[in-house]
């Protein structure tokens, strides 16, 4: 697997560089206030620490149009991919430090909601670039890019998205992916989330960047 840069034309069909906002109380906030797990990464749906900022209530009107949003944060250390979620909008990333996400498309997933894990593309986001992940874009936890060195990520998404129990009342087969609000999982069945009911519908191997990062 190669890494590529979120500055290179491949990124173009699964995001974009958001340029011309300022972002430097997002990332202090982050770089003080919130913490990097040793393990595993962590998440928070809606960081108050954030959601107080002067600077996240301008970004909001920017990124989303006025809708509400909420500026959360997924922190710790990871190489997997484990699992591909995607949502009815847009995703917002931006990492204290540089990080890498793996994404695939949801146009690659079959009709039977399995996708291929070589489908999987990986890209290096450097410290302080705002990226937006499109909704067609499948993602998960970010990945580090660096062996000694976790990351801090901002997330910011509508409210309510990743967070209570979503109960859908009809029959639609995609229904079974739904994991919580505005949240379509599929997981690798090595992944710990089939355990808690996630749909296993990534084959092949479980992707590990572990030996392609300095």
């Amino acid at each position: 697997m190669k890494i590529y840069s979120v500055t290179d034309k491949e990124f173009a069909k699964y995001g974009r560089i958001v340029n011309g906002v300022e972002v430097d109380q997002i990332l202090k906030t982050l770089t003080e206030k919130t913490p990097c797990p040793e393990n595993a990464p962590d998440y928070v749906a809606e960081e108050p620490e954030l959601q107080s900022l002067p600077q996240a209530k301008v970004l909001a009107d920017t990124l989303f149009g006025g809708m509400p949003t909420q500026f959360g944060w997924c922190n710790g250390h990871n190489t997997k991919l484990n699992c591909f979620e995607y949502h009815r909008s847009s995703e917002f990333n931006l990492g204290t430090e540089d990080f890498i996400l793996l994404l695939a498309l949801e146009s690659d997933i079959d009709e039977n909601f399995h996708i291929d894990s070589s489908k999987t593309m990986a890209f290096k986001v450097p410290a302080g670039v705002l990226v937006e992940v499109y909704a067609t874009s499948l993602h998960y936890a970010p990945c580090q890019a660096h062996k000694d060195k976790g990351f801090k990520v901002l997330v910011a998404l509508p409210q309510m998205t990743n967070v209570g129990n979503a109960k859908p009342n009809g029959d639609c087969p995609e229904d079974r992916l739904l994991f919580a609000r505005n949240k379509w999982l599929i997981a690798h069945p090595e992944a710990g989330e089939v355990k808690s009911g996630a749909f296993a519908g990534i084959d092949g191997e479980n992707i590990d960047i572990k030996d392609l990062i300095d």
